[in-house]
């Protein structure tokens, strides 16, 4: 595999994460806690090839999942079916505000076209089982946030979208999901042209408290 040291400049802020500090639990917690989302207009070529592809969708598929049910599929989107999507983008902007302009669906054509790699992540929720649906929600989740953790030890920007259009049926259907699945929405990936501005994190104690029974 291609280092990424040798096919470009990485900002500091997704340099990857050197293999020799993966077991100092210290230095691990600090990268995760580094992790934070860039914008896909800030995500350029390179992005990540097969391999690292790969390595994320098999931590995805790590994640906790009570029932083994796998309420989880992420489809990747190939370059070539970008313009095919941008159109999907616009019609269903088309369907919620018919009154939308030609600039208006201009740039929802666009957005499919942002960042190297896009996958869509999928929620397959199990309704008839015995395991809540609110434990499959919380697997989906985890996944996908595997996958950013990956990517971004890897040097990579990340940043999940979703919006009114990953509800639009017309638009799943087209993208093979079942009647019973849900588009959680665009996992977007690519190199990072400039650091953005992180958000505030709030406190770890303003969400920790105590019970002594």
């Amino acid at each position: 595999m291609v280092r990424k040291a040798e096919r470009g400049a990485v900002h500091p802020a997704h340099a990857r994460l050197p293999l020799e500090q993966v077991g100092d639990g210290t230095e691990t917690a600090a990268w995760i806690c580094s992790r934070h989302s860039i914008s896909p207009k800030l995500l350029a070529p390179p992005g990540p090839d097969e391999v690292e592809i790969e390595m994320m969708i098999r931590a995805a598929v790590s994640a906790p999942d009570h029932g083994r049910l796998r309420p989880w599929r992420f489809i990747r989107i190939a370059n070539s079916g970008r313009d095919a999507l941008g159109e999907l983008f616009a019609e269903a902007q088309r369907r919620k505000n018919p009154d939308c302009t030609e600039a208006e669906l201009e740039r929802e054509r666009d957005r499919a076209a942002r960042a190297p790699v896009l996958l869509a992540a999928i929620a397959r929720i199990n309704r008839g089982c015995d395991i809540p649906e609110r434990e499959q929600l919380i697997s989906v989740g985890a996944a996908i946030q595997n996958i950013l953790l990956v990517a971004h030890a890897l040097g990579y920007g990340t940043r999940i979208v979703s919006g009114a259009k990953t509800r639009d049926r017309d638009l799943c259907s087209a993208l093979g999901l079942a009647a019973a699945e849900e588009l959680v929405g665009f996992v977007c990936i690519g190199s990072a042209t400039r650091s953005a501005k992180p958000a505030r994190r709030p406190s770890p104690l303003e969400h920790l408290s105590s019970w002594d029974g």
